[in-house]
């Protein structure tokens, strides 16, 4: 069956007929879109419609189907469509009905529940959504969808043409979608703001990239970057005046939430200096003091002090480490002692889970996954110290 051929068919019978498409829907109680569809192919009339369009165009059900007459125009009716032919179509129009019905009332129930349920489920969404990207199009896919489940179930149901038609519908959708715009918008912003947020945090605001151990200046570090290190680089030798030869990197990516950093040196010394550095190492210790301002005096007062020495372990690294932070706000500082030669490789990680130290790879820690982000402060450090009163301070050098 040629679908184009019935529609421009039945097109021309309308046009013979002398009326428009929407007299035609009227007379047939469908919508003039459906007989806009059927004239251009798109569609074909319901089964259960054919003997009311054939007998209106005074026309055969076949010649319909066939999208060309069969008979002469003007020919008697009895003798262009026998009985046979109209009690057949009519039952398999009955019969049809009757199927479709079964199915619709399914399909109306399926729709009603799954709107219901989407519903509630974009409601939960709104009532504990926090800004991200995922969660944002999650809301939005999940609105679109009960959009399209709505106007599904309200189609089946017979009532879209209806609402259609009332006066105010236009006027509603148009506020709705100036209500959803306005919402889509804020929601937008949030995202985009977002976005540039983990953009800015992946590719980094500035960056400090110095190598070589002529570059290397513990002062110069600790003055203009010691609140980005998280560290007073304690383990760091002061300079490297009796450094034999080695090497040094420093690597710092300041982001919109933290500032990623490195710092390796390895140093090689003559046995005694390197055993003189070794004994520098092992005695690093730091005096966290507990104060208070006196609000009389406007002096400070200081209540109660800790001594907080290094670490030493053995097993953590390649090497046997003189460990000042592991991991304490994800930051990790230590020395790692190579005394078959001589050697001493000072390392400094700041969130080193964000950076790439695959050629660093024998200064750091075995597996990657030790290193994380910590939800407390727990991990070992000698630069703070949490008092009885819950109360966090820095160190103060030992002299």
């Amino acid at each position: 069956m040629d679908q184009v051929k019935t529609g421009k068919f039945l097109k021309e019978l309308r046009k013979a007929k002398g009326i428009t498409q929407q007299e035609l829907a009227d007379k047939l109680g469908v919508s003039g879109r459906s007989v806009s569809r059927w004239e251009t192919g798109n569609t074909m009339p319901d089964i259960s419609l054919l003997v009311d369009i054939a007998e209106y165009y005074d026309v055969d059900v076949r010649e319909i189907i066939e999208g060309e007459r069969i008979t002469e125009p003007g020919e008697v009716q009895s003798e262009m469509m026998d009985e046979d032919v109209r009690d057949v179509a009519t039952k398999m129009a009955d019969y049809a009905s009757s199927e479709k019905s079964k199915l619709l009332k399914f399909v109306r129930l399926i729709g009603i529940i799954g709107s219901l349920f989407l519903t509630i489920g974009i409601i939960l969404q709104c009532t504990s959504y926090e800004p991200n990207p995922a969660r944002f199009g999650a809301v939005i896919v999940s609105f679109i969808a009960l959009i399209a489940l709505v106007i599904v179930t309200l189609y089946v149901n017979g009532l879209l043409e209806k609402i259609i038609k009332k006066k105010g519908f236009a006027l509603a959708v148009k506020i709705s979608l100036i209500g959803l715009l306005v919402i889509a918008i804020k929601y937008i912003i949030i995202v985009c703001i977002t976005l540039g947020v983990i953009f800015l945090e992946l590719i980094g605001i500035e960056h400090v990239n110095k190598s070589g151990l002529e570059s290397y200046d513990k002062q110069a570090i600790l003055e203009k970057y010691e609140s980005d290190l998280n560290s007073g680089l304690e383990t760091f030798p002061d300079n490297t005046d009796k450094i034999l030869d080695g090497e040094y990197a420093f690597h710092l990516k300041y982001g919109i939430l933290d500032s990623d950093a490195y710092i390796i040196m390895k140093a090689h010394y003559n046995h005694e200096d390197y055993l003189q550095e070794e004994k520098r190492l092992s005695e690093i210790k730091c005096t966290i003091v507990n104060s208070r301002i006196n609000q009389l005096s406007k002096k400070e007062e200081i209540i109660d002090t800790v001594n907080s020495c290094i670490k030493y372990d053995d097993s953590m690294y390649k090497y046997p480490a003189y460990i000042a932070s592991d991991g304490y706000g994800d930051v990790y500082e230590y020395a790692l002692m190579d005394a078959e030669n001589d050697t001493i490789i000072y390392v400094l990680l700041s969130y080193p889970e964000y950076l790439n130290l695959s050629k660093y790879k024998d200064y750091t820690k075995p597996h990657k996954k030790d290193y994380k982000e910590n939800d407390s402060f727990n991990d070992f450090t000698i630069y703070y110290h949490t008092f009885d009163n819950g109360a966090t301070y820095n160190y103060y050098e030992e002299d």
